[in-house]
């Protein structure tokens, strides 16, 4: 009294890419689903909120309780006006956090190893990170000689000493500056360019959109007023951009934001830390367009690098899967009889007579 039923079970959706996918675009596999990059933006938004809340919290509090700051100061004054190593050195702790916060979306969310935000392949390369240190570097320090020749001739390095906080600040520039500089770039060119380029199927819009979000977003991430340091953080983040597109992994980019980053930092501990931050209008003017220039320069020979070497810029984690279908499975169906309980009806049978 039964007969066999046929029904297939949903297909498996692979969280990592099944055909080669460039970095932009990796977020985007067969479970991609509309509310994940949602979910990881809310996420790595909150936080970041809550770390720099307390992270400067407890630096304000660390300058009050040593009798660097009053605490009407801490109220009434300005974030440049309270710079202190201790909240230069909290604000550097804070954006390194973005890098345990792309991994954990990249976890949580998108179900992908952390080492995919590194790069394609699963992992940072550190050969290839060594090769663009290595081409990186010469350029930024030719840059950073000529500005501080210039600056000398006016006069510009006259206030450099030896102060109280000089070895602090040494120390802490070269241990935490790397890791807020790769920070950045996990955080814009790796969370919120893939979140954003997700959305879209095309490589091509997907490569723009995320180009254009990330750069405005670390554009505005820097608080600036001056038109030309916005011009020239947004050029930066979309070289970046490029950079992890033509590299296929993160490497290129944090190597340029580290070594600009530390070079530029490198007179800091002999200077007052007042006005760092002030990027009000005027605090920048056209003699930014010849870093601009330096980093279209590596950039270019970065690239070109990447193709002559071979470079991995996209792969396919999971592509012997091929989004499988499950196999057929056979149940036992007890609504249908296996045989004709009135045969008459059928076209071989005579019905009986009962007259």
């Amino acid at each position: 009294m039964f007969q066999t039923a046929i029904y297939r079970q949903p297909a498996f959706q692979p969280s990592l890419p099944v055909q080669p996918t460039e970095y932009q675009m990796f977020w985007r596999a067969p479970s991609w689903r509309w509310w994940r990059p949602i979910v990881g933006l809310i996420v790595g938004v909150l936080i970041m909120l809550v770390l720099a809340i307390m992270l400067s919290s407890g630096a304000v509090a660390l300058d009050i309780l040593t009798g660097r700051l009053a605490v009407d100061d801490a109220v009434d004054l300005s974030l440049d006006q309270l710079m202190s190593p201790a909240l230069f050195l909290a604000n550097n702790v804070v954006l390194a956090g973005l890098i345990p916060v792309a991994f954990l979306i990249s976890a949580a969310v998108f179900k992908q190893r952390p080492g995919f935000v590194s790069s394609v392949v699963g992992n940072l390369r550190w050969r290839w990170l060594a090769r663009c240190l290595a081409i990186i570097t010469p350029l930024w320090l030719v840059m950073i000689g000529i500005e501080w020749i210039l600056s000398a001739r006016d006069g510009g390095l006259d206030g450099l000493g030896v102060n109280a906080d000089t070895w602090l600040l040494v120390i802490g520039i070269l241990i935490t500056t790397p890791l807020q500089s790769a920070g950045e770039e996990y955080g814009f060119r790796g969370a919120i360019n893939r979140l954003v380029a997700s959305f879209f199927a095309n490589k091509t819009v997907s490569l723009v959109v995320g180009l254009l979000a990330s750069s405005t977003a670390f554009m505005f991430a820097h608080s600036a007023a001056d038109p030309w340091l916005n011009t020239y953080y947004f050029f930066f983040g979309a070289a970046s951009c490029i950079l992890v597109w033509r590299t296929g992994g993160l490497e290129a980019s944090i190597v340029m934001h580290v070594v600009n980053n530390v070079l530029s930092e490198a007179a800091l501990p002999f200077s007052d830390l007042s006005g760092l931050f002030d990027r009000s209008v005027g605090a920048a003017g056209p003699e930014i367009l010849i870093q601009m220039g330096v980093v279209a320069v590596a950039t270019a020979v970065i690239c070109w690098q990447a193709k002559r070497t071979g470079v991995v810029t996209a792969t396919a984690p999971v592509a012997e899967m091929a989004v499988p279908q499950a196999p057929n499975q056979s149940v036992l169906a007890t609504n249908q009889p296996l045989i004709n309980p009135r045969p008459w009806e059928s076209g071989n049978q005579t019905r009986p007579d009962y007259s």
